[in-house]
């Protein structure tokens, strides 16, 4: 099996750095590029719902969110150095972002938790399911 790029969706759960740690293992074992997706569902959904109550949410709202998950992530990928790429944005439900994100990167792996079991029928990928 020749793997080029997998993707590994994180939610900063337990199971989900679990689902990391497979995913660096494989990236390292096939020298593939390791593409890290979070999805910020909690600030796509306060900046729409301060909007909808016309009340701006803070303006740096969305970057100090991101640097956050930045620093949360980045320490437990220093072994991997230049062989991985972050993917952090928030657009929508991760349930439903993850389906473009396989759709957009090509992966030949996706390694998702048991939570996404349910969308793997519109996952265009091999997918490793961590439970």
């Amino acid at each position: 099996m020749e793997l080029k790029k997998i993707v590994v969706c994180v939610d900063l759960t337990p199971l989900s750095l679990k689902a990391l740690e497979w995913a660096k293992s494989l990236s390292k074992k096939y020298e593939a590029e390791l593409v890290v997706f979070h999805e910020m569902e909690d600030v796509y959904t306060m900046i729409n719902t301060s909007a909808s109550f016309g009340m701006p949410a803070s303006p740096n709202l969305k970057e100090q969110a991101e640097k956050n998950v930045v620093d949360r992530l980045t320490p437990l990928l220093k072994d991997i150095e230049d062989k991985y790429r972050l993917l952090i944005e928030a657009k929508g439900k991760t349930v439903d972002r993850l389906v473009d994100i396989v759709r957009e990167e090509k992966p030949e792996l996706t390694v998702i938790t048991v939570d996404y079991e349910r969308d793997i029928p519109k996952l265009d990928s091999q997918i490793l399911v961590i439970k």
